[in-house]
């Protein structure tokens, strides 16, 4: 269960990138609070990207593992 979890982060960890987009040409504020939220969502991305990781853990770490095409 930890695993789905963290996999879901991940990818929802991801969804902070076309917001950039919307930030950019959206948001009625000068360039400098843009940039800021800008800095602030990324910040929170690799927050939420990093607890995925840490969720998937070792059981994400072997389901690659057996995945793998290089075994030996």
């Amino acid at each position: 269960m930890r695993f789905i979890a963290g996999v879901a982060l991940m990818g929802v960890s991801f969804l902070v990138y076309p917001a950039y987009s919307l930030i950019i040409l959206l948001l009625p504020f000068s360039k400098e609070i843009k940039v800021g939220v800008i800095a602030a969502a990324s910040l929170l991305s690799w927050g939420v990207f990093s607890a995925g990781i840490y969720l998937a853990g070792r059981e994400g770490y072997d389901w690659l593992k057996r995945l793998s095409l290089w075994r030996r």
